[in-house]
């Protein structure tokens, strides 16, 4: 008789993989094909719940979103700590790629368009720091739209089932999709209802080569048009808290003037 060496069997894809090698190798059975099947049974099981995070958002009116406008609350943190700043602003967005923020009673306007970003006051117009348009870039790249609409759907995406763990007091499945290039991003969707919890991925600094984490969790949603919208979005940065917001009315799919994303309409046209 053959006793098989001990295995710790993980929720994890990985974890299975490692579990069913490990027995059945000590068992005199060749593991190739029984692996291969469950591999595809855990990613089978996968797509079939992020198809159902994507039918909890609102499923064709959330994929084929064209616009939207939003009035947020904004409160900043500086070190995980809030700083007492607190602003309103209207963000408008024509997806995919472009983005208008109007601050202080729409006194200071900034456009994000592709990999440009423009700051328009009373003084005229400039551009964003690098720094700033690289932030906004990179979340674009990352973001629950880009993965969701974009990731999962590609056959080169390679989704992990990565087990349950506690997001903010729910119990959460949590999903690592992993494209070929090695980009990878964590997505935590609540056990119930299958709503994003939160959505983190690393990046390394170009500058200073230092690993970063960045994460966003949404909270406290409701159903605008048919869309299940978080009111509460809050982003941190290396496990600190770097700002909140708070939603406090939304439309979808609204009309935008065409001029909207245009830094030199704006400039010449600023109230």
């Amino acid at each position: 008789m053959s006793t098989a060496a001990p295995c710790w069997w993980g929720r994890s894809t990985r974890h299975l993989r490692l579990g069913l090698a490990c027995g059945l190798i000590a068992g005199g059975v060749w593991p190739t094909l029984l692996l291969a099947q469950a591999t595809d049974a855990s990613a089978q099981k996968s797509h079939a719940a992020l198809a159902a995070t994507i039918q909890a958002l609102g499923g064709p009116a959330w994929v084929s979103l064209r616009t939207s406008r939003e009035h947020v609350r904004i409160a900043s943190f500086f070190q995980g700590n809030p700083t007492g700043e607190v602003a309103d602003a209207v963000i408008s967005r024509e997806f995919p790629g472009k983005e208008r923020i109007e601050l202080d009673k729409g006194k200071v306007v900034q456009i994000f368009s592709g990999s440009s970003g423009w700051e328009i006051t009373c003084k005229g117009k400039k551009n964003l720091p690098a720094d700033r348009v690289e932030d906004h870039v990179r979340w674009q790249t990352y973001s629950l739209r880009a993965v969701l609409g974009q990731w999962y759907r590609d056959p080169a995406t390679e989704i992990l089932d990565e087990g349950t763990e506690q997001v903010n007091r729910h119990l959460a499945e949590k999903f690592t999709l992993m494209q070929a290039a090695n980009d990878a991003v964590t997505l935590d969707v609540d056990a119930d209802s299958h709503l994003p919890l939160r959505l983190s991925f690393e990046w390394r600094d170009p500058r200073f080569h230092d690993k970063n984490v960045d994460a966003v969790e949404f909270d406290n949603y409701h159903r605008i048009d048919g869309i299940a919208t978080p009111f509460t979005v809050t982003r941190t940065h290396n496990g600190e808290m770097v700002a909140q917001e708070f939603l406090l009315r939304a439309e979808y799919n609204v009309d935008l003037p065409d001029n909207l994303f245009d830094p030199d309409y704006a400039a010449t046209h600023l109230k």
